[in-house]
């Protein structure tokens, strides 16, 4: 008995000790790169920033990258110091070559790169994924051609006002004939993307690409798409895409909690420690957003007109960017004149703090510091936000 004990201990360990040494090997070989230049492999995320794998690599350097790793993850080829990248997914044990070039782009102070023509062999799950990104992109794409070649005018009139700022003008266009006949047209692409969103998930729902095109073309993911979680095999459910998808539609909240104490960085690039417990406003809102969140920039009309109509009886707001690039955070800071005090979480300490699965992320604290209120957003955020200043 003890030897069968001690063997079945034996082969555990050594089970246990293969599947923490499974990695894959990546081997890139890009042209057009120069003396100076740094390859970087970050792993990629969906709705926040990627995190970095600490892996740079010289241009002049012919190496085989070795990354640990347990499960298919997506993995982000880029160059330090430009935006953009190419997505690689990549499974463990896997002998990956990739090839192609690089092609560098200065719009301003901002640089971004872009990689054309990649080659990828030995990659069993990147080819599937790939295919299915272009195929809904292709979908979006020609919605988006029809519209716009059926109603040019009236989609250059809604540009035209909006840049007058003409709310009054769009409004009474949407009463017109074609007016009417764009909205019943946009309607009908939401609903129709829609549904081919949902059913290129439910088409790969036995496998991690489910949850992985959930977060690529799911938006904000939240409780009302559970169904869709929830129609998922086990095995797609427990990889490393489906346990993120499950923390957005089942998520954990820090409702009655007094809200954490952490490090952000200021706009002089010094630390501060932002501590809510006992503030001096009656209520506090924190809004976690970035530059590259369209839902978190259209947000923000929504804050100005609470802060605006509330900053006087009590209310203040906080920003705090999970941007990488402190240059994209400055310059949307500049463009949206936001009243109130904004933070980077360079160190992503905060996020992990405040359990953040997406952006926008908005929570309300009392002046104890206490979390009242979590990821509201929109009407529902006005409507708690009025509710609490209606005594």
């Amino acid at each position: 008995m003890k030897r069968l004990a001690f063997f079945l201990i034996f082969a555990l360990s050594l089970i246990l000790q293969s599947f923490a040494q499974r990695e894959v090997r990546i081997s890139i070989n890009l042209k057009g790169l120069q003396t100076g230049d740094s390859i970087t492999l970050s792993w990629g995320t969906f709705n926040k920033p990627t995190s970095p794998l600490i892996l740079q690599v010289g241009a002049q350097e012919e190496q085989t990258l070795r990354i640990p790793l347990n499960e298919p993850r997506l993995i982000i080829i880029g160059m330090k110091g430009y935006s953009g990248g190419y997505e690689l997914l990549a499974s463990p044990n896997e002998d990956i070559q990739v090839s192609g070039r690089v092609h560098k782009i200065k719009n301003g102070h901002r640089s971004s790169i872009e990689f054309p023509r990649m080659q990828v062999t030995g990659a069993e799950w990147h080819m599937p994924y790939q295919a299915a990104v272009a195929d809904y992109l292709y979908h979006i794409d020609s919605l988006a051609t029809n519209a716009s070649n059926d109603f040019r005018d009236v989609q250059k009139f809604i540009r035209r006002a909006k840049e007058e700022k003409n709310e009054q003008a769009i409004a009474d266009m949407y009463q017109t004939m074609v007016g009417r006949e764009y909205v019943e047209r946009m309607t009908s692409n939401y609903t129709s993307l829609n549904d081919y969103y949902k059913t290129m998930v439910l088409r790969h729902k036995d496998t991690f690409l489910a949850p992985m095109l959930m977060l690529r073309f799911g938006g904000n993911i939240d409780k009302t798409q559970r169904p869709l979680y929830d129609a998922m095999s086990e095995a797609a459910k427990q990889s490393y895409y489906g346990r993120e998808i499950k923390d957005a539609v089942y998520p954990p909240s820090m409702l009655g909690s007094i809200a954490p104490t952490v490090a952000v960085m200021t706009r002089e690039r010094g630390e501060k420690l932002l501590s809510f417990s006992h503030n001096s406003n009656r209520y506090l809102l924190l809004d976690f957003w970035a530059s590259w969140c369209e839902p978190c920039l259209n947000e923000v009309p929504n804050l100005k007109r609470l802060y605006e109509k509330y900053h006087s009886k009590g209310l203040d707001i906080i920003g705090l960017s999970v941007d990488r690039h402190f240059e994209d955070w400055e310059e949307t800071l500049d463009e949206m004149q936001e009243p109130w005090c904004n933070y980077i979480d360079v160190d992503k300490q905060a996020i992990m703090e405040y359990q953040v699965q997406y952006i926008p992320s908005i929570f309300i604290m009392d002046s104890t510091g206490k979390i009242i209120a979590e990821k509201l957003r929109g009407k529902d955020l006005s409507d708690f936000i009025d509710s609490l200043f209606a005594e």
